[in-house]
C-alpha cells in the first residue's frame, strides 16, 4: 500500500493567534528550566510544559495522560524556527526565540518567522512529522496568501473557501498566477459548477470519493488550516482579516503591502539548508531582524530592473559557496565569462557594497547531490576556500616522477597543511584497509614538505553521512608513526561528510567568526573522528 503524503498545506495549531507564541515560549524555558531539561522522549518534561502552558493561561486546564499536548505546542514553536531539537534530544533555542524571550521586537519578529514560514523546512522534514509533504512543494504560504489577495484582478480579497480549496494545494510561489485564473473561474461559474469544482479537488487532493459528501469533508478537514493562515497574515499588518469569510488589501495598504512583500522576496528567498541539515536549517531560518543577512542578488533586479540579469549573475555563481565574501575583482572576473567589462563592474559593485558573506541558496543542492567526482572535488575545494583557507586542487607531490595525487591540499597556516581525499561514494563510503594503507604510506610522505610545509593532518571528505572504517583512521596515524621520517609525530585524519563541511561554513558565515578562529576550530576536528553534522563538530569547538 502507498504511503499517504500531504498534498495540501498543513500547520500545527494547537493555538492559531500567533500573539500567543511568546507566551508559549515563556511557558517552555520555565518547564525545561531555561532549556536544560532533555526532551526527546522525557514525558516527565512534556506534562510539566502542559501544567507550565495552563499556568501562563493559554491552554485550557486539562492535562494529557502521555503529555501529547505538550509535544504538539512544542511542534508549533518548531515550526516557526523559535526551537529545534539537538541530535542529543534536548531543545535549543534559536536567536528569534532569544529575541522574544527578551521582548525585543515582538511582533516584527514573529512576523518576520511568519512571513518566511516555508514547506518543507526543518520542522516538515523531521521524523516527528507525520504524514510528509509530497515532492515538490517550495512555497511560502503566508506570502503566497498575501500576494493572492494582493491583486486588482481579484478585487484584492480571497476567501476563506477559495484558500481551502484552490491556494492551499500550491506547490511554488511561481503557482500564483495559475491559482489566481482557477479562482477567477471559480468565481464565474455558476452554484452546480463550483460544486463540481470543489468535488474534483476533493477526490484529487484528499484521496476521497467524488461525491458532495467528499466536497463537505475535505472543506472541513482544511478551512481551519485555512483560518489559520488568516490569522498569521493579519497578526503581519499587510491583509485585513474580516472573520471567517476572507482576508483582504485596503486600497489604503495597498502600496506599503506589495512594498513588503517584494522586500521579503528579495531579502528572504525559499531555503534549502534543510538538505545540509534539519538544525541549520532551523538555526538559519530562526536568525532574528538584526541578525538575518540578506541575498545579495536581491540588490540587483531593483536596482537594474533586470530579472533576466539576476538569473544570468545566479548562475554564474552558483559554484561558488559564499560569493558576498569574495572581492569585488574575483566577482567581476566570473561574471566576465557573460556580460561585458561595464557591466561585470556595475553587478560586482551592487554584490559587495554590503556585507552579504551568508551561504549562497544556489550552491547548496548542486554540491550535495553532485555527481560528476571532479566537480564534487572542485565545490569542496570552494568551501575550504570561503572557510578562510588556500586550498591546491590536485597539487603535484614532492617527490620526483610520483604520480599519485591528492584531490584537495589545504593550507593551514605557514608551516603546515593538510590533505583531503574528496569521496563521491553513494549511498555509504567504506575507508577500506586498502584504502587506510594508501593514506599512510603514500599520500602523507609524498606531499610531507609541500612548499616547505609539515602535514598535519589528513582526511576525506564524503559525499555521504553514511560509513564503515572510521577504526582505520588511528590506523593511519599509527602506521605513519612507524616510518623513520614520522616517529615522533601524531598526524591524525578525519571523517567528514559535505554536509558537514557545508554546515561548518554555514555556522561560521552565520556567526560572523573571524577567518582565525574558523581555522583553529577546523585544524581541531582532526582527531581521528568522523563528523556527520556541524552540531558534531562543535563539541570540538576550542
Amino acid at each position: 500500500m502507498a504511503k499517504k503524503e500531504r498534498k495540501v498545506w498543513f500547520i500545527t495549531r494547537p493555538e492559531r493567534d500567533p500573539k500567543y507564541h511568546y507566551d508559549a515560549l515563556v511557558a517552555l524555558e520555565k518547564a525545561t528550566n531555561g532549556f536544560t531539561k532533555k526532551w526527546e522522549g522525557n514525558r516527565v518534561m512534556h506534562l510539566a510544559y502542559e501544567r507550565a502552558l495552563i499556568d501562563e493561561g493559554i491552554k485550557r486546564n486539562n492535562v494529557s495522560r502521555d503529555g501529547s499536548g505538550g509535544r504538539t505546542w512544542v511542534a508549533m514553536l518548531k515550526t516557526f524556527s523559535y526551537v529545534y531539537t539537538d541530535e542529543d534530544g534536548y531543545l535549543q533555542v534559536t536567536r528569534v526565540g532569544e529575541a522574544l524571550l527578551r521582548e525585543d521586537n515582538l511582533r516584527k519578529n514573529t512576523s518576520k518567522q511568519i512571513l518566511t514560514l516555508q514547506i518543507p523546512n526543518g520542522y516538515f522534514l523531521s521524523s516527528g512529522f507525520r504524514p510528509k509533504f509530497e515532492e515538490g512543494f517550495e512555497i511560502h504560504p503566508a506570502r503566497f496568501l498575501i500576494r493572492l489577495a494582493n491583486q486588482s484582478s481579484l478585487d484584492f480579497y480571497i476567501t476563506k473557501e477559495e484558500i481551502t480549496f484552490f491556494a492551499m494545494k500550491a506547490k511554488k510561489n511561481s503557482d500564483l498566477d495559475a491559482v489566481t485564473r482557477e479562482i477567477i473561474e471559480f468565481r464565474n461559474a455558476s452554484p452546480e459548477e463550483q460544486q463540481d469544482m470543489k468535488k474534483d479537488i476533493a477526490a484529487e487532493y484528499d484521496h476521497r470519493e467524488r461525491s458532495d459528501k467528499g466536497a463537505r469533508d475535505f472543506e472541513s478537514a482544511h478551512n481551519d488550516v485555512a483560518h489559520t493562515f488568516m490569522l498569521l497574515c493579519e497578526y503581519t499588518e499587510l491583509v485585513e482579516y474580516i472573520r471567517g469569510k476572507y482576508i483582504r488589501v485596503p486600497s489604503e495598504m495597498r502600496e506599503n503591502t506589495t512594498k513588503e512583500i517584494n522586500e521579503y522576496n528579495q531579502r528572504y528567498p525559499f531555503s534549502q539548508r534543510y538538505l545540509i541539515s534539519l538544525e541549520r536549517f532551523s538555526e538559519h531560518a530562526g536568525l532574528d531582524i538584526s541578525r538575518y543577512k540578506s541575498s545579495p542578488f536581491g540588490k540587483i533586479s531593483p536596482a537594474t530592473n533586470q530579472a533576466k540579469a539576476e538569473m544570468r549573475v545566479r548562475k554564474l555563481l552558483a559554484e561558488y559557496p559564499a560569493p558576498g565574501s569574495m572581492s569585488k575583482e574575483k566577482i567581476k572576473t566570473i561574471l566576465m565569462d557573460y556580460f561585458s567589462a561595464r557591466e561585470s563592474e556595475k553587478y560586482a559593485e551592487l554584490l559587495t557594497e554590503e556585507d552579504f558573506s551568508s551561504l549562497n541558496e544556489d550552491f547548496v543542492e548542486g554540491f550535495l547531490n553532485q555527481q560528476d567526482d571532479y566537480l564534487f572535488e572542485e565545490k569542496c575545494a570552494e568551501v575550504l576556500r570561503a572557510i578562510g583557507f588556500d586550498v591546491d586542487l590536485r597539487p603535484k607531490p614532492v617527490a620526483i616522477g610520483e604520480r599519485t595525487e591528492i584531490e584537495l591540499l589545504v593550507h593551514l597556516d605557514d608551516d603546515n597543511v593538510c590533505i583531503l581525499d574528496a569521496k563521491n561514494y553513494r549511498p555509504k563510503f567504506p575507508l577500506s584497509a586498502n584504502l587506510a594503507s594508501h593514506m599512510a604510506s603514500e599520500y602523507i610522505p609524498i606531499y610531507y614538505g609541500y612548499q616547505g610545509k609539515k602535514v598535519h593532518s589528513f582526511g576525506y571528505v564524503t559525499a555521504t553521512d553514511k560509513w564503515s572504517g572510521e577504526g582505520n583512521l588511528n590506523k593511519i596515524t599509527e602506521k605513519v608513526k612507524k616510518q623513520t621520517t614520522f616517529e615522533n609525530t601524531n598526524i591524525q585524519g578525519a571523517l567528514i561528510s559535505a554536509n558537514a563541511l557545508l554546515g561548518f561554513l554555514d555556522y561560521c558565515l552565520d556567526n560572523e567568526l573571524p577567518i582565525e578562529e574558523r581555522k583553529q576550530w577546523f585544524m581541531a576536528l582532526f582527531a581521528n573522528k568522523g563528523y556527520t553534522s556541524v552540531f558534531q563538530m562543535l563539541k570540538s569547538k576550542p
